[in-house]
């Protein structure tokens, strides 16, 4: 009986230590994927940085335009339904009186001052 107590505790110490030594072995797979993913990182943005330093030097004559005229297919005609004279251009030839959305505000008199009655360093107009 005494023989079987020693060989169990041997037992599961033998485990307790192989299954610490499966732990140990897993932590260092896990440290090898996380370096791993971080030296990728690093190599993303030292090209980001790169790239970022490069665009500091960039001059607007380097910077090219390129228009895409992709022609729009509806699956009819669009000209048979328009008007007979239709142009889509015209009035774009738009002048500054086109723009003057904002009318003169007229004075309004009230026959007193105003001031009289607001507090001091009164502005209207603050936020």
């Amino acid at each position: 009986m005494k023989n079987i107590k020693i060989l169990s505790a041997v037992v599961i110490l033998a485990v307790t230590f192989i299954s610490f030594k499966g732990v140990q072995k897993h932590k260092a797979a896990e440290k090898a994927e996380i370096t791993a993913i971080f030296d990728d990182c690093i190599i993303d943005l030292n090209a980001q940085l790169e790239a970022s330093l490069k665009m500091d030097d960039l001059k607007v004559d380097d910077i090219k335009l390129v228009e895409i005229n992709e022609e729009v297919n509806l699956g009819f005609d669009a000209f048979e339904y328009l008007p007979i004279g239709f142009n889509a251009y015209a009035g774009t030839d738009l002048t500054e009186q086109d723009f003057d959305i904002f009318e003169n505000e007229e004075i309004v008199d009230l026959g007193f001052d105003t001031t009289a009655y607001l507090p001091s360093e009164f502005n209207a107009y603050a936020l």
